[in-house]
């Protein structure tokens, strides 16, 4: 519980750092962001090794993709207005290939195909309680 307890303080504070930062100066967040993001390596390893082994490792698959499925809506709610602009990276992002978003596209198959199975299962005793 402490791990959990951990990750959402961490979670919680790059929120508020980043809101601070967004608002005060986002010219001074992009440039974090853009230095961030310029270690591929070291963004993968942090997105995945570390929270996604300790979370997959912790939680139960329907809690996560109860949380995939919100933060996804979140997402989408906050692009909304920025639509026209995001169906164009789209239109840019195809013609160029998904072949950099391999990765993701594994890892988001993988989880849909675990989610369907574990929904769909005839194990008892689940997190939903025994089945019937």
């Amino acid at each position: 519980m402490l791990g959990k307890k951990i990750l959402a303080c961490i979670f919680a504070l790059i929120i508020l750092l980043k809101l601070v930062f967004v608002v005060a100066s986002p010219q001074q967040w992009m440039g974090f962001a853009s230095g961030f993001l310029e270690h591929q390596v070291l963004a993968m390893a942090i997105f995945l090794a570390i929270t996604g082994y300790y979370i997959f490792s912790s939680l139960d698959l329907i809690d996560i993709a109860l949380v995939l499925f919100f933060s996804s809506m979140l997402f989408g709610l906050a692009f909304i207005p920025y639509s026209a602009m995001f169906i164009s990276l789209n239109q840019q992002i195809m013609a160029s290939g998904m072949g950099k978003a391999w990765l993701a596209i594994v890892i988001w198959a993988a989880l849909a195909v675990a989610i369907l199975f574990r929904v769909f299962s005839k194990e008892r005793g689940t997190a939903d309680g025994p089945r019937a």
